[in-house]
């Protein structure tokens, strides 16, 4: 442990899965046994997790987890371990939980009350915990008719918010613990985008139901989103006419780039929900843009989005469509409505 002993806790919090919104707190020279087994401390019910699947030993000084032999093992930050030391911002998958190890402070000299999880007598139990709304799970059952749907299990599904655990990091975690299913992303606007896993590799992709954008492009699309919400359902299958068989770590390098491209234009860039408002005015003339430039104003003025632009545009790639769209916004040819 690094923080100064006394100043504050150390925290268990889930931030996906069954138990999402949980916290459970750890004490100095501890020893937790993690597990489906209804004696012990921490207590995940699920089918994915082991009677006692891991245990997490803290001393004065570090944290540390082994894996207990469990029959679909522990991950720290996407990496399948055995047992190895823990530091603050790791996140660690077990079953369909996703736990982040944060620091919180005192506030003062009195300690903060008992976390979520936490029972009046001081013994954590997970258990305990009050679940989230099922909203987003009801968005998956009443998903497209074409696809193969089936609901949800306590061990196939698991949700969470991408503001909490970005979408590279998650899909790398997918990607080494060899996932299958249908991870469901939904933006705040309402955008709806699938990617499809078998074994822990992209084979498919897409977005708003739209099948006709190739399922890299829409992979790539969707690796920028930011915000929204997620949920993997490892039942979930669709068969796609051209797909593809890509690991996670090979998409991730293009990825990368991709996204350090677009955060190059700046932090204005319109987001992939956004819709525009054309402004006619005298200034800026319109013989002041590029060919290129032009040509997306006039897709703009067909249909004023960025999904219809992004699928509509003719220029090279996303990256330089986006740039011709911030370009017009910055410059006052159109507004965000």
């Amino acid at each position: 442990m690094t923080h100064k002993p006394g100043s504050g806790q150390y925290v268990l919090k889930f931030i996906s899965g069954k138990y999402a919104g949980g916290e459970f707190a750890l004490a100095q020279n501890q020893e937790l046994i993690i597990g489906r087994s209804s004696d012990l401390e921490m207590v995940l019910i699920e089918d994915m997790v082991s009677r006692h699947h891991a245990k997490i030993t803290t001393t004065d000084n570090d944290i540390f987890i082994e894996d207990l032999g469990s029959t679909n093992g522990t991950f720290v930050n996407g990496e399948k371990i055995t047992s190895c030391k823990l530091k603050e911002g790791d996140r660690i998958l077990i079953g369909t939980s996703i736990i982040k190890l944060v620091f919180e402070e005192f506030d003062g000299a009195v300690p903060p009350p008992a976390p979520m999880g936490v029972s009046s007598l001081g013994k954590p139990h997970i258990e305990d915990v009050v679940l989230p709304p099922s909203g987003l799970q009801g968005r998956v059952s009443s998903s497209v008719p074409s696809h193969t749907m089936h609901g949800g299990t306590q061990s196939g599904v698991l949700s969470g918010l991408l503001d909490q655990l970005p979408l590279p990091d998650l899909l790398q975690l997918f990607g080494s613990s060899k996932k299958t299913g249908c991870l469901f992303i939904t933006t705040p606007g309402g955008t709806e985008g699938r990617i499809y896993l078998r074994d822990g590799r992209v084979y498919g992709s897409v977005i708003n139901g739209n099948f006709s954008i190739p399922v890299d492009k829409s992979f790539y699309r969707m690796i920028t989103w930011k915000s929204g919400t997620f949920l993997l359902d490892t039942m979930a299958t669709y068969e796609f006419e051209n797909p593809i068989n890509e690991t996670v770590e090979s998409m991730l390098m293009e990825a990368m780039r991709i996204i350090d491209e677009m955060d190059a234009i700046g932090d204005d860039v319109p987001s992939y929900d956004a819709i525009f408002r054309i402004i006619i005015k005298e200034e800026p003339k319109l013989s002041d843009l590029t060919k290129d430039q032009l040509d997306i104003f006039q897709l703009a003025l067909v249909e004023p989005s960025m999904e219809f632009i992004l699928n509509s545009s003719k220029l090279s790639d996303d990256i330089e469509t986006t740039k011709a769209v911030t370009h017009l916004v910055r410059n006052k040819y159109m507004e965000i409505a």
